[in-house]
């Protein structure tokens, strides 16, 4: 009979030759989507390495997807939001139910703002001295006249993601608010249709105007209550989408224009408003047009169907005039340019998640465009190699390098859609108020 400690060391020793092992066949495959035996682009649509959700092999430490708020003065600043705000109030860390809610926030994070607290002054300002989940509704959109309430707690002590997501679907949104690439969900869970007004929404350079639009929509939205939605969309966001609504702009800092958005199944409806000035009574003639049903559809989109591939035959053809495209020889100018916040794609010609992306990169760039600073850029990865630093680990990679000097690139990781690029590139750039 074998003495324990030989036996203890040969267990050791097994198990760090299999740690090796596996360590080995994780490199081999990570090797620019080549699988363990060589055959390539064999992952090109199923595997993740190919970007699906990914920005290299980098993630979230765990309680990143909520922010951790010191004091009562971080709590404000954190409210101080055009988006609702999810808060987790704990009488400790070590309460079972903080673990449950880091998971959940890291599960909704990209569609919800989340942070947490065990300091008991900020419990004591968000009414949950015990702990709990308070929802906050975006202040610059509450209006206690057409009965918004501030805030909403969740209704049970047991946390778990499927009710939490549900419930906050069902109690984010005021009256009228602002509908984003990240409330576009919430909206379209009611299942009523949602009138879109769009226009310069500035709260920073343009409060007063901001304020003008909110509050005659907020008239009419009153009026249909249970029947139909009301949300404001900033022009400078949804401007490439006006076709899909029937509608053009010439002047996006003026123009405003009203649209309609209603999903069937799979298929989403547009329908846009002939009158170009904006007031109450166009908004009211043109929501009582499409409930008495005299409106036709600018546009059907089943959005079940995959994004085209641009070098499909038949596909349209991509325009990408505002993406800078890099090779060795000048990503240094453009990418450490510390005056501009950059996103660069790095891409591989074959990789059929990178040519899905080509035109809503595209579109987003065209939307940035207008702002020189914001620059969308794109490496193809297999001819020039990334430089140090710039961690691809597989395709589409996007990295993110704001305007700082010596600034180190972050992952983006949200939706691979023109929106959402282009809503998220501006949410983090230094390079604009």
């Amino acid at each position: 009979r074998r003495p324990r400690h030989d036996i203890a060391m040969r267990r050791s020793i097994l198990l760090a030759l299999l740690a090796l092992l596996g360590l080995h066949l994780h490199q081999c495959v990570a090797q620019e989507g080549t699988d363990a035996y060589g055959d390539e682009e064999e992952f090109d649509d199923d595997y993740p390495m190919d970007g699906e959700g990914m920005g290299g092999e980098d993630m979230p430490a765990p309680g990143a997807a909520s922010e951790e708020l010191a004091d009562v003065a971080a709590l404000d600043a954190f409210l101080d939001n055009d988006d609702a705000s999810v808060i987790g109030a704990f009488k400790s860390t070590e309460d079972g139910a903080f673990a449950e809610y880091q998971q959940i926030a890291s599960t909704l994070q990209y569609d919800w703002r989340f942070a947490h607290s065990t300091e008991p002054a900020v419990l004591e300002r968000v009414k949950a001295k015990n702990g709990g989940l308070i929802l906050f509704r975006t202040p610059r959109y509450v209006s206690e006249k057409y009965g918004d309430r501030a805030r909403e707690r969740f209704p049970s002590a047991k946390l778990n993601a499927p009710a939490v997501k549900s419930w906050l679907l069902s109690k984010a949104q005021p009256l009228v608010a602002q509908f984003t690439y990240a409330t576009k969900e919430r909206y379209l869970s009611s299942r009523l249709p949602v009138v879109l007004v769009f226009a310069d929404i500035n709260w920073a350079g343009n409060p007063k105007g901001t304020a003008y639009y909110l509050n005659r929509v907020r008239k009419v939205a009153a009026q249909y209550k249970g029947k139909l939605q009301f949300a404001l969309a900033h022009m400078s966001d949804y401007e490439y989408t006006l076709p899909d609504y029937g509608l053009a702009v010439s002047d996006r800092k003026h123009d405003v224009r009203i649209g309609l958005l209603h999903k069937e199944g799979s298929v989403e409806l547009t329908y846009g408003c002939d009158d170009t000035k904006f007031s109450v009574e166009a908004l009211t003639a043109f929501a009582d047009a499409y409930l008495a049903g005299q409106l036709s559809p600018a546009k059907r989109t089943d959005v079940s169907a995959p994004p085209p591939v641009a070098d499909e035959e038949g596909a349209e053809e991509v325009d990408e005039s505002a993406v800078v495209t890099l090779t060795s020889a000048n990503f240094d100018e453009v990418v450490r340019d510390a005056s501009k916040d950059v996103l660069v794609e790095f891409y591989a010609p074959w990789c059929g998640h990178c040519k899905a992306l080509t035109p809503e990169f595209a579109k987003a760039a065209k939307a940035l465009a207008e702002q020189p600073t914001l620059v969308l850029a794109k490496m193809d990865a297999t001819a020039h190699d990334p430089p140090a630093g710039f961690d691809v680990q597989g395709y589409p990679t996007l990295l993110f390098v704001p305007a700082e000097q010596g600034a180190a690139p972050i992952p983006y990781d949200g939706e691979r859609q023109a929106g959402p690029i282009a809503e998220w590139v501006r949410a983090n750039a230094k390079s604009v108020a």
